[in-house]
């Protein structure tokens, strides 16, 4: 049952993570320093803390460590990949590289520790796609592909599709991803693999249309499919906003967020903007109970004019 508190308090510090709000995760690890290292769980909270925090210098010592800590856990690295990869989104030009590389040495790892694991190995299958430069040996990637196509068939789209964009083989991706959705069609985890697929070739009707319905489908808490759920429903707004395209699929995904994510914290303005910016008033009432609770209870003076101001605009 302890174990149980300490995960529900994990979660639920991670919930406002996500939003933006590091507090209660700050204060958790504070609380829990003496096993912190020790908590597989604890150690990610902290890790994402670091980088939530754009504390590059801290995030790297704690993955370092985080992946020495756990090395006999292929989730470990299939986390580790993810976090090195926002590291080089946050890094400088001279320091990307080096984060890049090792979040796809974090793949091919999870790849090796988990050889029996269809997600692991799709992940260093495509991993192994990088070639030499990044420590990958391409010549595995096809071997690899069909390994994860034979143990299990949802991870085996997920590598088909891998695979399909790395050797830049539309016509076989485009199947792949029609029969991925068709197959499944309520796993946020294809859907969202699909739709970055249909992005990455410049379809965005589809691809929007694909990230809609995966917003649909919220996965259960699982740290970067989380990020990757709210980044999915954000992203079907910007194809309206950005590319002229549907709006209506934006207006939901975003109401969706907000239903979700209620602490008055940049992102969830950041959101609620977007949705007063396409949507029409009566589509977008709780954009304006965001804005409102930002004004009346965030900390930050230049979130709440910023608040102010979009809402002084719908008058």
């Amino acid at each position: 049952m302890e174990n149980e508190g300490l995960n529900e308090q994990i979660n639920a510090a991670f919930h406002h993570l996500v939003q933006g709000d590091t507090s209660p995760a700050t204060k958790l690890l504070a609380e829990q320093e003496g096993i912190k290292d020790g908590n597989h769980q604890l150690s990610k909270l902290a890790i994402m803390l670091q980088i939530e925090l754009e504390d590059n210098d801290a995030a790297e010592r704690l993955l370092l460590s985080f992946e020495s800590r756990f090395a006999d856990n292929p989730d470990t690295f299939a986390f580790a990949a993810d976090a090195w990869r926002d590291l080089g989104h946050q890094a400088g030009i001279f320091s990307k590289f080096g984060f890049y590389k090792k979040g796809v040495q974090a793949k091919l790892r999870a790849g090796e520790v988990g050889p029996d694991n269809a997600e692991y190995v799709a992940l260093r299958a495509g991993a192994s796609a990088h070639g030499s430069s990044y420590g990958a040996d391409a010549s595995l990637q096809k071997t690899l592909t069909d390994k994860a196509i034979a143990l299990e068939q949802k991870w085996g789209y997920i590598a088909k599709l891998n695979y399909a964009q790395n050797t830049d083989d539309q016509q076989s991706g485009v199947v792949a991803a029609k029969a991925a959705v068709e197959e499944f069609h309520d796993d946020f985890v294809v859907l969202e693999r699909v739709a970055q697929y249909y992005w990455t070739i410049d379809n965005l009707a589809q691809a929007q249309q694909t990230f809609a319905q995966a917003c649909e489908y919220p996965p259960v808490q699982s740290w970067y499919r989380e990020v990757k759920w709210i980044n999915a429903c954000y992203q079907v707004a910007l194809f309206s906003q950005e590319h002229g395209l549907a709006v209506k699929p934006g207006e939901q995904a975003l109401n969706r967020l907000l239903a979700t994510y209620k602490l008055p914290t940049s992102q969830n303005v950041e959101i609620a903007v977007l949705l007063l910016d396409i949507a029409q008033q009566e589509n977008s009432q709780l954009a304006v109970q965001r804005l409102n609770q930002a004004i009346a209870h965030a900390n930050d003076e230049a979130l709440v004019r910023r608040a102010t101001k979009r809402l002084a605009m719908l008058d």
